[in-house]
């Protein structure tokens, strides 16, 4: 029962690390020093992701990149930069271009989309085999990403950012702003004057 036991937890706490880039080169284009994915995961990018250095990202994380023009031949389309710090169950689903900057920190449950289906009623195709609707997505630095926040395709979230648990963020927001609510809306903005967060 013990030895069952530890093989289930060896299993589940297994760290996917730069050293095993042979096993997995295919799936990534770029690994920094001291990054780790904690597997099981999802990674299903086709050489479509790069991770910077010293970058963790939990269990149960879901990465797919869905441009079927990204190869091991050509540029990568999702970027993690460096210390990024990334929660439990942590989604992206890519069809354009995601880039989240360096220092972000990242709760658990978080999905950040770049594509949606099609949303034509009166096309005869359902839903889920119409045309993707691809804009980028883009994080920036020193952002702090609440638990359970969605992310749609072509939001630009600025640097030092904060995005409240819960959050549906469907439009770009500026630097130095907090943002809640669904649809997430800027609550308050930094100000350099008189270093507070104040109310908008």
């Amino acid at each position: 029962m013990m030895r069952k036991l530890f093989k289930l937890f060896a299993r589940i706490y297994h760290h996917y690390t730069r050293e095993d880039a042979n096993a997995w080169k295919e799936q990534l284009a770029h690994c920094g020093e001291n990054s780790i994915i904690q597997f099981p995961a999802i990674i299903s990018v086709n050489g479509g992701l790069s991770i910077g250095d010293s970058t963790t990202i939990l269990t149960n994380s879901r990465i797919q990149n869905f441009n079927t023009n990204i190869s091991l031949n050509t540029p990568p389309s999702i970027f993690v930069g460096d210390r990024c710090y990334i929660g439990y169950y942590f989604t992206i689903l890519n069809a354009s271009k995601v880039t989240i900057g360096n220092d972000v920190l990242i709760a658990s449950h978080v999905m950040i989309s770049s594509e949606n289906h099609g949303t034509d009623p009166e096309s005869d195709t359902p839903y889920m085999n119409q045309p993707l609707i691809t804009k980028p997505v883009s994080i920036g630095d020193g952002c702090w990403i609440g638990e359970k926040v969605c992310i749609l395709p072509g939001v630009n979230i600025g640097k030092k950012c904060i995005i409240g648990a819960g959050s549906v963020v469907t439009k770009s927001i500026p630097d130095y702003s907090i943002a809640a609510g669904n649809p997430a809306r800027v609550i308050k903005k930094y100000s350099y004057e008189t270093h507070n967060w104040e109310k908008v």
